[in-house]
């Protein structure tokens, strides 16, 4: 087995490093993100659910557009060959 090794008396932090990780509002912030529920939050305040919901609609429009040109194009070779 391997050996772990524990450092139980490390070394102070200076206080700028120590300031630079003082921000109520960021932890404010992700502490309500984390316990209020997906579904009650508006769409368009969660950046990463309104991009992915973007990108689908965007996906979902292009299919549509390749689909309805190819029927563009089978249309006319189909109604000629009727004839």
């Amino acid at each position: 087995m391997t050996e772990h090794k524990f450092n139980i008396d490390p070394p102070d932090l200076p206080d700028e490093q120590i300031n630079k990780h003082k921000d109520f509002k960021k932890l404010m912030y992700n502490y309500q993100s984390a316990t209020k529920p997906l579904y009650k939050t508006p769409l368009y305040k969660n950046k990463k659910v309104f991009v992915i919901i973007l990108l689908i609609l965007l996906m979902i429009f292009v299919i549509f557009e390749v689909m309805e040109k190819e029927e563009t194009t089978q249309v006319p070779a189909v109604q000629e060959h009727k004839k």
